[in-house]
């Protein structure tokens, strides 16, 4: 059974084709519910000026994109099912701010999206799929902040965790990723094998991480990261080509609808 959360569109200035676009190629691929989760807009403190950055959704760009969404939604209900949410990170800053905003906007479900170990607007703060100096620190402020959101109960479950990039001690890694995977088993908030890092080969889907994840025990769920409609063209492939390169990894799937 084909379902995907993980949906985004042009509002976030790195994706393609229209929303209509992505639901029928969601429909064409077999899929029963598709999640739309573009990159959510961040109300941060007035200490922060007018900072924002430009890989997400505007404010203002948000009342369309849930228009369009439900839109869809009762358009296409007789063949499948369509929700409106949000990736987002989990920022100390500003997220009880986004998350009313969020809410009075109707949003259904958020996935957590970290690509920062901190607030991404503070001094310090680090890109987490880039290479990076102190790998340690960066790794254990990344971990504490993924964990947090976890226990939080706020989140549908956790984009590209291995989202990190790592390259130290073998053991540290396990030290620190084995946190996310036994939060994600003890408040069952499933962890996403992410394809979008299949197609471009990158660091992510990593295969230390899924060892982990399987030793756990923590749920694991795919979502497309599709960012044009063609990318949910070999999702069905994809998802297969995974499983059985990772058969040993006694992966614990989960095959039902999340909502």
């Amino acid at each position: 059974m084909l379902f995907n959360y993980h949906t985004h569109t042009t509002r976030c200035n790195h994706a393609l084709g229209s929303d209509r676009e992505y639901v029928e190629a969601a429909i064409a691929a077999g899929c029963c519910q598709l999640g739309f989760s573009d990159h959510s807009p961040y109300i941060f403190p007035e200490s922060y000026g007018d900072y924002y950055s430009g890989f997400r959704m505007r404010p203002e760009a948000f009342s369309e994109y849930a228009e369009s969404v439900f839109s869809l939604r009762d358009e296409y209900r007789d063949r499948i099912g369509i929700f409106l949410g949000v990736e987002i990170e989990y920022y100390p800053a500003g997220f009880d701010r986004t998350e009313k905003f969020l809410k009075d906007g109707g949003v259904e479900y958020m996935i957590l999206g970290q690509h920062f170990s901190g607030n991404e607007c503070d001094p310090g703060a680090v890109y987490v799929p880039a290479p990076h100096a102190d790998e340690e620190l960066v790794l254990a402020k990344y971990v504490d902040l993924v964990e947090k959101a976890i226990e939080s109960g706020k989140f549908l479950y956790v984009a590209h965790p291995d989202l990190v990039l790592f390259n130290g001690d073998a053991g540290l890694y396990r030290k620190h990723m084995s946190r996310i995977c036994e939060a994600s088993l003890r408040h069952n908030v499933p962890l996403e094998i992410n394809l979008g890092g299949c197609r471009a080969r990158k660091h992510y889907p990593a295969r230390e991480f899924w060892k982990l994840a399987g030793e756990v025990g923590a749920p694991a769920v795919f979502g497309v990261d599709a960012h044009t409609p063609a990318d949910l063209a070999g999702w069905a492939a994809a998802v297969e080509e995974f499983k059985k390169a990772n058969a040993d990894l006694g992966l614990n799937y989960v095959e039902e609808p999340l909502l």
